[in-house]
């Protein structure tokens, strides 16, 4: 498989550090300013990953583009279609994302409930993402059983954002966790390549909630 799915896990969407014991983070991946980490879970057979990275820009910049859903598809590796499914706050969305996946194997796709905040108390903005359950599944395609995503945003100079990144997950179905653990990193790397393209230009503004 040239393109294994187990990208995904940069999609978006996010991830919160597991309660579950825990190995040291190992680097796996430095490329183009990205480090990629991954450890093992003691309760799961899929290893958490970790993310860092700069960004040129702004939080308006950044917050602008994790927004924009419906445009997940030109960053976030091996995304088909996402779409806002209901805006419950100004800081809350649920949204679906599909993801393509090579044949044999099946498409993914997941509902997401996240959350884009400023921490007035920090001075980071953080963005939080948990799959949800309550939606019916479509036609053939996998539904991911569990993510968790967490991103924590600081801004150590002006025009600069640092980026740390966590996600725990479970792909579904019947792929090997060897086989995903082993390409688990390639999502990442490139969805955050891509993220640093599209933050190089400025973007529109868009007002942070904080």
């Amino acid at each position: 498989m040239t393109k294994p799915f187990f990208f995904f896990a940069a999609l978006f969407n996010f991830t919160t550090a597991s309660s579950f014991g825990q190995s040291a983070w190992e680097l796996k991946k430095d490329q183009n300013g990205i480090r990629i980490y991954s450890r093992s879970v003691k309760e799961s057979k899929y290893k958490e990953l970790k993310a860092v990275f700069d960004l040129p820009g702004t939080y308006e910049q950044l917050h602008f583009i994790l927004n924009d859903v419906n445009n997940y598809k030109t960053w976030v590796y091996s995304t088909a279609s996402s779409k806002v499914v209901e805006r419950k706050s100004e800081t809350e969305m649920i949204y679906y994302s599909r993801i393509a996946a090579p044949w044999p194997v099946s498409n993914r796709d997941f509902y997401s409930d996240t959350r884009i905040w400023m921490d007035s108390a920090t001075h980071q903005m953080r963005l939080s993402s948990r799959n949800i359950d309550k939606f019916p599944l479509t036609g053939h395609i996998v539904r991911i059983p569990f993510m968790r995503s967490e991103w924590v945003i600081t801004a150590p100079s002006p025009g600069t954002l640092h980026v740390e990144y966590t996600l725990s997950w479970d792909p579904g179905g019947d792929i090997p966790a060897f086989l995903a653990n082993a390409f688990c990193t390639t999502g990442p790397l490139q969805s955050f390549t891509q993220l640093k393209r599209k933050m190089a230009p400025a973007a529109p503004p868009v007002a942070v909630n904080r």
